[in-house]
């Protein structure tokens, strides 16, 4: 597996891997942000890309290939209205062949959180159709037993909940990275 890091659409050969990974995604609750016949919306993950939310210093985007195809990808950002937070793993996704395998966890969180070190806050969000992942701390920070997606990486044990807040203009559950 290769990880690529990028902070725009000029690195040609990953947005080639992205176009066609995720051209594949027919699931109604993330075509619109992340395939790219819908590059044109705001909240689409080309469209994000083009207009410099992952900006070098501010951002990044990784991309993890096998063998030439797209396997999965998230990045980070400092958030625009808070300049003393950063959000981890925004916009991910893994194709439907990877998930469970937490190539995310194992490989990009790392790297964002050595990144984003310097902020006084570290957040991931969810939104309501990935409410379960949310829950998933929630539970932990109870702790109540989880059982789903026992098999998290440790690093992920590291956020706890802080609850709903809106953020880009969507209501997102928020967990924090305690150091």
């Amino acid at each position: 597996m290769q990880i690529h890091e990028i902070h725009d659409l000029s690195n040609r050969y990953v947005t080639d891997l992205m176009y066609y990974g995720l051209s594949e995604i027919t699931d109604k609750n993330y075509i619109r942000n992340y395939h790219p016949d819908y590059a044109n919306e705001s909240s689409n993950l080309f469209a994000i890309l083009d207009n410099g939310r992952y900006t070098q210093g501010t951002g990044k985007y990784f991309v993890i290939e096998q063998d030439g195809k797209y396997v999965c990808s998230a990045g980070w950002n400092k958030y625009e209205l808070d300049p003393n937070i950063a959000f981890a793993l925004t916009r991910m996704y893994a194709s439907p062949k990877y998930r469970g395998q937490y190539l995310i966890g194992s490989n990009i969180l790392p790297k964002t959180l050595e990144e984003t070190a310097t902020y006084s806050n570290v957040w991931m969000t969810v939104n309501k159709h990935n409410k379960v992942m949310y829950s998933w701390f929630l539970r932990l920070s109870q702790n109540k037993r989880t059982a789903l997606f026992n098999d998290w990486p440790e690093i992920y044990k590291r956020f706890k909940p802080i609850g709903e807040k809106v953020i880009y203009n969507t209501k997102q559950y928020v967990v924090e990275l305690e150091r």
